[in-house]
């Protein structure tokens, strides 16, 4: 009988470990930004794509989070917001917080996709958001960035169908 509660107060101890990776992951994954902020489909899209939702998710490569954020990336977000005169500034574990994710996510992509539109003449769009952030600031012009895209769009028509 006492291994039975143990099991039972183990069980719950799981659940409630859960509760506490996956509720604050999932209210991420489907919460709004900011308005004028990017679109949440897409977000929602290359964080499945990424790490299955899991905000504790490792990469042999040294991306971790939710987003599968790099140091690299981390430190261009953070000259981003300084030459933004933001008052921002992300640590390494923000990169385990998926509403840290998300902030570092749309600095990092608004950034880079007005440089696009600089640079082409045309708005980006979630093609090329998507291929900047799987090859960095000139991931739009890498052919092995092709795949990727093709691996978040399958994640994008079901809600692009919904909409319709």
């Amino acid at each position: 009988m006492t291994r039975r509660r143990l099991t039972g107060v183990r069980w719950i101890g799981a659940l409630l470990l859960l509760a506490a990776v996956a509720l604050p992951a999932a209210r991420a994954i489907q919460s709004d930004p900011a308005p004028g902020n990017l679109d949440s489909r897409l977000w929602s899209a290359i964080v499945t794509v990424e790490s299955g939702g899991n905000a504790q998710a490792y990469s042999p490569g040294g991306a971790v989070g939710i987003a599968q954020i790099r140091q690299v990336c981390l430190a261009d977000c953070n000259r981003i917001a300084r030459q933004k005169g933001l008052d921002l500034r992300f640590a390494p574990a923000d990169r385990f917080d998926p509403d840290k994710a998300r902030q570092m996510w749309d600095l990092y992509l608004s950034y880079y996709g007005e440089q696009y539109e600089r640079e082409t003449g045309q708005p980006p769009t979630d093609e090329v958001y998507a291929r900047i952030w799987n090859g960095g600031p000139s991931g739009w012009r890498k052919d092995s960035t092709l795949e990727y895209w093709g691996r978040v769009q399958a994640f994008l028509e079901p809600a692009a169908a919904d909409g319709a």
